[in-house]
């Protein structure tokens, strides 16, 4: 029968995906199921896979030396707040290494690193006031005494782990009748398309989903906006970077048109 531990990593807390510019927190969750304190160093690392090199600078990786103590049959989130550098795109790794008198614990993971396109353009996008425009809001649902109502999520507000905002895609003034939306989300969250996608206006067709990315035809037969909708599951603490929503289609004026870009902080949800 194989030895049960008595201490170690419970939970770790690190998104699939991260995108230049977002400051996640990676976090590790201990246990104690001794009958002592559990003490020692908790020691996190970023490795370019490349040249198997350090590095931590890149991505301000200052508090990577931990120490800790858990009290038995305890568990405790220890974090890591890092900013994902937009100068770097090289294969990075994790190394989580955790030292105490009498064993060295050694875990390790991929950190998935996504561009970030919009560095050097203004958070608005510029647009013809005559031409087609492409709107994205996140809204968090707030239920009262069985009523359910939304509030607009501003650049920077705060969800908690588990919250479902609401996020609506909306483009007017548009005369394409076939066009492609491309939707991206921010990496401390999950999209429930299976569950909540929905179009409004007009038919679509998914051609394409992803764990960042979500491809969509959008028809229309009449001038009518087009507006879809879908939920997101808060998932990982951190700031994250909310992408704007891109349409293509050969009778829009321009290639490509976008929505704005705004950012969402996710911090843990608080105990009562």
């Amino acid at each position: 029968m194989a030895q049960q531990k008595t201490a170690g990593i419970n939970q770790t807390s690190i998104p699939p995906f991260v995108r230049q510019g977002d400051q996640p927190l990676v976090g590790f969750q201990l246990f104690n199921n001794s009958k002592k304190d559990w003490t020692g160093t908790i020691h996190f690392q970023l490795v370019d896979t490349l040249q198997d090199q350090p590095v931590d600078g890149w991505f301000f990786n200052q508090q990577g030396n931990q120490y800790f103590t858990i009290e038995p049959a305890k568990k405790e989130w220890i974090e890591f707040p890092i900013h994902i550098p937009f100068e770097f795109n090289k294969p990075t790794a994790w190394e989580l290494r955790i030292k105490t008198d009498t064993s060295t614990l050694f875990t390790t993971g991929n950190l998935q690193l996504e561009p970030w396109k919009y560095a050097a353009e203004a958070t608005t996008a510029a647009s013809d006031p005559e031409g087609p425009i492409v709107v994205k809001k996140t809204k968090r649902l707030i239920t009262k005494d069985g009523r359910t109502r939304e509030e607009l999520l501003t650049d920077n507000a705060t969800v908690r782990i588990g919250d479902t905002p609401l996020v609506e895609i909306e483009m007017t003034k548009s005369k394409s009748r076939k066009i492609i939306l491309i939707e991206q989300w921010p990496a401390g969250t999950q999209p429930n398309m299976v569950r909540t996608l929905s179009t409004h206006t007009g038919a679509s067709k998914v051609l394409q989903l992803s764990q960042e990315e979500l491809q969509l035809e959008w028809l229309s037969a009449t001038d009518m906006p087009l507006k879809i909708s879908y939920q997101l599951i808060a998932r990982y603490t951190g700031w994250f970077q909310i992408p704007p929503a891109v349409v293509s289609g050969d009778e829009l004026p321009t290639p490509f048109i976008r929505s704005s870009y705004s950012s969402l902080h996710i911090e843990q949800r608080k105990l009562p």
